[in-house]
């Protein structure tokens, strides 16, 4: 079975940072001063993105599945 290549995105808009696969928003970093500060907010089930504590990179998993 061939597993699909997701296209991965950074976007911001001077405001808010958001991290985009396959054109959909799936997580937005938190605010400074909010309890999500220095994190990223999932905004679609199933989603989790992380930094790498010692990369200027982050992972992202669906459904517990790494997928960059």
């Amino acid at each position: 079975m061939k597993i699909k290549e997701l296209k991965i995105e950074r976007e911001g808009n001077g405001h808010d940072l958001f991290i985009i696969a396959d054109g959909v928003k799936i997580a937005k970093r938190g605010h400074p001063g909010t309890p999500y500060a220095k994190a990223w907010v999932s905004l679609e089930p199933g989603w989790t993105v992380v930094d790498c504590p010692d990369e200027q990179a982050i992972e992202i998993t669906h459904k517990g599945v790494r997928v960059h």
